[in-house]
């Protein structure tokens, strides 16, 4: 391997490290299924639970962080959020804002309404309370949606969760930290 690609290499896997937060899901915890039926994965305090719904062909999706700002969890990336269907909300006054994102870079996203697709979320509940904000969404597994990727239940996917900064109650700041890890849906 030539030495620039080398180079290259070594700072992608940096850009990855830096993006992703250090650890590695040290503290993860999961997947398993709750008594409910949901299955769920921790990491450094992020909770995220999924049920598939055959009925609806859809896929329900309750996303905790200890934050005050927004929470995000993207799946199917190709290079770090490069192609990755995001889903991203926060709750501010009480209200649930939430919102169908698109990763069209390693380390941007845009909303699938802005790009021309379909924002496809559905907020199911929301809540912030003692630091942790808590949001329940439900999707589509397949929706269609050039800027979707299709969940196919049983197949295993990169996802990336996020958390923003305490009072980021927007879309677009940066985050305050993330983590990816492979699990099966």
């Amino acid at each position: 391997m030539s030495n620039v690609k080398m180079i290259a290499l070594a700072a992608f896997f940096a850009a990855m490290t830096a993006m992703l937060g250090a650890g590695c899901g040290s503290d993860a915890t999961g997947p398993s299924e709750t008594p409910d039926g949901w299955q769920e994965y921790t990491v450094d305090g992020f909770t995220i639970q999924w049920l598939v719904e055959d009925s609806l062909s859809s896929i329900r999706i309750k996303m905790s962080a200890p934050t005050t700002g927004w929470v995000a969890v993207g799946f199917d990336p190709t290079a770090m959020m490069t192609d990755a269907n995001l889903l991203i909300g926060y709750v501010d006054g009480g209200t649930t804002y939430a919102r169908d994102d698109f990763g069209t870079g390693q380390t941007t996203h845009s909303a699938d309404l802005d790009l021309g697709g379909v924002d496809n979320v559905q907020i199911l509940s929301g809540s912030e309370a003692s630091g942790t904000t808590e949001i329940e969404l439900r999707i589509p597994l397949d929706s269609g949606d050039a800027y979707d990727k299709a969940l196919v239940q049983g197949n295993t996917y990169s996802v990336i969760f996020a958390r923003g900064a305490e009072g980021a109650d927007d879309f677009t700041s940066h985050h305050a930290w993330a983590e990816a890890v492979s699990l099966e849906i």
